[in-house]
C-alpha cells in the first residue's frame, strides 16, 4: 500500500488503517466521456507526518472551461508536492494559503487572464489536513467537507455558487478564476469516531444528506465506492469522486518531539570548572542572569570529526523558573528554533552529540565581545561603520523574515561582533513563528525583548511583527551613531505608562550628534516610529535610507521646531518665561 495515492483516474481503491486514521477513496468519469475530477489521499510518516501531518484534498475542474481536469490534477498534485515542502516555522494555515495563492496564480496565467470562462483553468479545491488532534480545511468552490459524528452529518463547507433559477448555478469562486483568490479556513478538533467526508458535486447534489449518512456508517472501506454507486442511481450526469476519512484515535496535543521529549528532562546542577554534563567539559561561566546561565565548554564526545574537541557553549536554565511551564516551554523553543536556522549571522544550534539527561543548549561560540561592550569603547563610530554593520545585521533578519520568525528580543547585548568583524545574532529565546505557536501548550504573559528596544504593540496587546524587529533594529542603529535612545528612557519593563502610541515622542537625532543629515534623522524616525503602521515595511527601505538621501525627509526645516528639535524648543520656552519674569519685577 502506498501512503499517497491519487485518484484522478477512473479507479477505486480503500486502504486499510494506517495509525489513528482509515481512509478510502473514488473516482469516476460517470456518464462523461472524460474525468475532469482529481482527489488524493497523503499520509506520510516521520517528520513530514510530524509537522505537516495528513492530507485528503478534492478538485472538480469546471466542465465549461475546456482546461478544467487539467487544472483539477494540477492543483491536486501541485498543492501536495509543495505543501510538504513549506517552513516547518509556517503555521498550517499560512503553508496552505501560501501555496494556493502561487497554484492560483499559475493557474491564471495558464488560462490567459481567464478572459473567458472556455479558456480558463478553473477548478474548485477542497483539502482537510490531520494534524495532532485538529483538522485543518481549506475550501474554495463548490466541492464539499462533511463531518459524520455521533450519527449526525454535518457539512462544514459553504458552497460558493450563485442560484441563476431554473436549477442553474453559477460558480463565484474558483481556483484560476482571479489573479487572486480568497479561501475560507476552519479548523475543527477531531474525536474518535468522526468520519470526514470529501465530495465533488457529482455526489453532492443527487445523494441526499440522509443516504450520505447511512452510506458512511454503514458500508466501513467501502463507503467511498457506495457514495458513487449511489449517485449514478440517483440519475447524476457528472463526475463523482469521494474521500472518506475515519478517526480511529485522536492523537495526543499536536506536539514536535523536540518539545514533547525535552518537557520531561530536568534542569542541570549549577555547573563549575571541571565538571562533565553529557560528553561536554564545563570550562568556565561566561555569564549568568536570572532567566540563565552560560558555560563555554569542550565537546568530549566519542564521534570522530570537527565536532570532537571543539569549543561549545552550553546553556542553562535558570532554576528559579523550575516550576513554570511557560518558561520551561519557551526554553525548549528556542532550540527548536535555532535548529530551522542556517545563517552565518546567526548563532548555530547544535543537536547534543551525546544521549540528553538534563535540560540544555548546545551553541556555537563566537570569540568575541557583545555589541554593548563594542559600544562602550567606541561612543559615536562613524556613520560609515554603522552602516556596514547594520547592513550585516538586515542580512540576518532577513533570513528569519523568509522563515516568518520574529527574533521580538534584539538588542545590544543580543549581538556579538566577532574576532572577525562579523555581527551574529543570539538568544533566540523571544523568538516566534506560526508554526512554534501550533506546538506550544502554555503562554507566557510577559511581553518579549528588552525595556528600550521592544515594540511598543507587545505592550499595547497589538501582534508582533517583522515591523517589531525594525522598530528594535532602528533604536540600535540610533544608540549606534548618538550614545542615546529616540524615547525618554523607560524605568519600568513589564508596561507603557501610555494610552495611545502618540504618547511616545521622538527626539531628533541631530540634538545629540549635530553632524548627521536630516535625511539620516529622517531614515532613524520612521524606523522607530511608535506607531507599527508609520515604520519601513521592508528592512531594504531601511538600508536604502541609510545611504540614500530620501526626498521626504528633506521637508524637516518646515516642520515645528518642537518637532525638529525638542530641546532646543523646551530650552527657548524656559528662556521667554524667564525673560518675562524679569521684565514683570522691573
Amino acid at each position: 500500500m502506498s501512503p499517497e495515492h491519487d485518484c484522478a483516474a477512473p479507479r477505486t481503491e480503500a486502504d486499510k488503517a494506517v495509525d489513528s486514521l482509515e481512509y478510502a477513496s473514488a473516482s469516476a468519469a460517470g456518464r462523461r466521456q472524460r474525468n475532469d475530477d482529481a482527489c488524493a489521499f497523503r499520509l506520510p510518516t516521520g517528520g513530514e507526518r510530524r509537522f505537516r501531518g495528513a492530507l485528503a484534498a478534492v478538485a472538480d475542474g469546471v466542465s465549461a472551461a475546456t482546461a478544467g481536469g487539467d487544472a483539477a490534477r494540477t492543483a491536486v498534485s501541485g498543492f501536495i508536492s509543495d505543501y510538504y515542502s513549506t517552513p516547518h516555522t509556517w503555521s498550517i494555515k499560512q503553508a496552505a494559503a501560501r501555496v494556493l495563492q502561487s497554484l492560483n496564480g499559475w493557474l491564471y496565467r495558464q488560462g490567459g487572464g481567464a478572459t473567458s470562462v472556455r479558456q480558463g483553468w478553473l477548478t474548485t479545491f477542497s483539502a482537510v489536513i490531520f494534524k495532532g488532534s485538529n483538522a485543518h480545511l481549506i475550501h474554495i468552490g463548490d466541492s464539499r467537507i462533511y463531518r459524520l459524528r455521533s450519527g449526525n452529518l454535518e457539512c462544514l463547507t459553504r458552497d460558493h455558487s450563485t442560484s441563476l433559477g431554473g436549477g442553474r448555478t453559477f460558480l463565484s469562486r474558483a481556483l484560476g478564476m482571479d489573479a487572486h483568490v480568497e479561501l475560507d479556513y476552519r479548523r475543527e478538533a477531531l474525536q474518535a469516531g468522526d468520519i470526514y467526508l470529501l465530495t465533488s458535486d457529482g455526489i453532492h447534489d443527487f445523494v441526499a444528506a440522509e443516504f450520505i449518512a447511512d452510506i458512511l456508517q454503514d458500508n466501513g472501506e467501502a463507503a467511498a465506492q457506495a457514495l458513487l454507486d449511489a449517485a449514478l442511481g440517483a440519475g447524476s450526469d457528472d463526475n463523482l469522486s469521494a474521500v472518506v476519512c475515519r478517526i480511529v484515535t485522536v492523537p495526543p496535543p499536536d506536539t514536535d518531539d523536540l518539545l514533547s521529549q525535552n518537557r520531561a528532562l530536568p534542569f542541570p546542577p549549577d555547573l563549575r570548572p571541571g565538571n562533565r554534563l553529557d560528553g561536554f567539559l564545563i570550562l568556565q561561566e561566561l555569564h549568568a542572569s536570572a532567566r540563565s546561565q552560560l558555560y563555554l565548554a569542550r565537546d568530549m564526545g566519542d564521534q570522530r570529526g570537527e565536532k570532537k574537541g571543539a569549543l561549545r557553549v552550553i546553556k542553562t536554565p535558570s532554576v528559579n523558573f523550575a516550576d513554570d511551564p511557560a518558561y520551561i516551554e519557551s526554553f525548549i523553543a528556542e532550540e527548536w528554533t535555532g535548529r530551522r536556522l542556517d545563517h552565518p549571522g546567526i548563532v548555530r544550534v547544535f543537536p547534543p552529540t551525546n544521549e540528553r539527561h538534563f535540560l540544555y543548549h548546545v551553541l556555537e561560540y563566537v570569540d568575541g565581545q557583545n555589541l554593548r561592550q563594542w559600544l562602550q569603547l567606541n561612543p559615536q563610530p562613524p556613520l560609515e561603520q554603522v552602516r556596514e554593520m547594520i547592513a550585516q545585521l538586515v542580512s540576518a533578519l532577513r533570513r528569519l523574515q523568509r522563515l516568518e520568525i520574529v527574533h521580538g528580543d534584539l538588542k545590544p547585548e543580543n549581538i556579538m561582533i566577532g574576532a572577525d568583524r562579523r555581527l551574529k545574532l543570539i538568544d533566540l529565546g523571544g523568538a516566534s513563528s506560526a508554526g512554534l505557536r501550533e506546538h506550544l501548550r502554555h503562554r507566557g504573559d510577559t511581553a518579549p525583548g528588552s525595556k528600550n528596544y521592544a515594540a511598543p504593540e507587545y505592550f499595547f496587546g497589538d501582534g508582533a511583527s517583522h515591523r517589531s524587529d525594525i522598530f528594535s533594529l532602528g533604536i540600535i542603529t540610533y544608540e549606534l551613531l548618538t550614545g542615546h535612545y529616540p524615547y525618554r528612557e523607560r524605568a519600568g519593563f513589564q508596561h507603557y505608562p501610555l494610552k495611545s502610541y502618540a504618547g511616545l515622542q521622538y527626539i531628533s537625532a541631530r540634538s545629540y550628534r549635530g553632524d548627521l543629515p536630516d535625511w539620516i534623522d529622517g531614515a532613524l524616525r520612521r524606523a522607530c516610529s511608535a506607531d507599527p503602521r508609520q515604520r519601513y515595511t521592508a528592512l531594504s527601505e531601511f538600508v536604502h535610507d541609510l545611504r540614500h538621501p530620501n526626498p521626504e525627509f528633506f521637508r524637516s526645516d518646515s516642520q515645528p521646531l518642537m518637532e525638529r528639535n525638542p530641546l532646543l524648543f523646551w530650552q527657548l520656552v524656559a528662556l521667554l518665561l524667564l525673560l518675562s519674569h524679569l521684565l514683570y519685577f522691573l
